[in-house]
């Protein structure tokens, strides 16, 4: 499953949500892939859980025989 969300005109992987990392000692942290068809680790980063996304959904990629 990927969860795909819109922020400031830009669509963005939501990675992992996070609650303590060792950068801050802000709590809930949202670890984002602003680049998600490249997956490159340039285009990850962190940011607050407070930030306000337009929209959020999850996506189901691929396919399922049975």
């Amino acid at each position: 499953m990927t969860v795909l969300a819109k922020l400031n005109d830009k669509v963005v992987e939501i990675v992992k949500v996070q609650r303590d990392v060792a950068f801050s000692p802000q709590k809930n942290w949202i670890l984002i892939c602003a680049e998600p068809a490249k997956k490159s680790s340039a285009a990850v980063r962190w940011v607050p859980a407070t930030t306000r996304f337009e929209w959020v959904r999850e996506f189901k990629f691929g396919f399922e025989f049975g």
